[in-house]
């Protein structure tokens, strides 16, 4: 029998065969420092459509949020709008108004929103390396792509 963490990898690396995002990095979500801080309210919320799992379960799947950044605590982030991804199983609550998001900077160009952020303490070093994005759009394909497919499959207009 294999361990829950082979399973684990097993059923992502079959979810990411599938879909525009890899199973390395849905792992990334363990993250040891964050790029940047800041104060932000969610503006849209976008799910990506999981290809070919017309029968199964996902928890947590990613997402493309926009925030409206406020106040920036640290890091090399501009206020306004900003787009960033994430894994998550649900809609964040938008009444809640701005609230503090850590943020890892991608291999994309842009930032994963880290999940559990109140236990990662430490601010990554300047030279250190992007991590993987949580959503690499296929080939001839872009984020923004992605986000309108999420809305028409998910009957979405956020």
């Amino acid at each position: 029998m294999r361990s829950r963490t082979t399973q684990r990898l097993a059923f992502l690396s079959a979810l990411a065969a599938t879909s525009a995002w890899s199973a390395t990095s849905a792992i990334a979500q363990d993250a040891e420092c964050y790029d940047a801080e800041v104060s932000a309210r969610i503006v849209s919320q976008t799910p990506t459509v999981m290809g070919q799992c017309d029968d199964c379960i996902i928890i947590s799947w990613p997402w493309i949020v926009d925030l409206d950044v406020r106040r920036i605590h640290s890091g090399d982030v501009q206020r306004g709008r900003l787009t960033v991804l994430t894994v998550q199983h649900t809609d964040f609550r938008r009444d809640l108004g701005a609230r503090r998001w850590k943020l890892r900077r991608n291999n994309q160009g842009g930032f994963n929103l880290l999940r559990d952020a109140e236990s990662i303490t430490a601010r990554c070093a300047n030279d250190a390396a992007p991590v993987l994005a949580y959503i690499t759009p296929p080939d001839g394909q872009t984020l923004e792509d992605l986000r309108r497919e999420g809305r028409a499959h998910y009957d979405r207009d956020n």
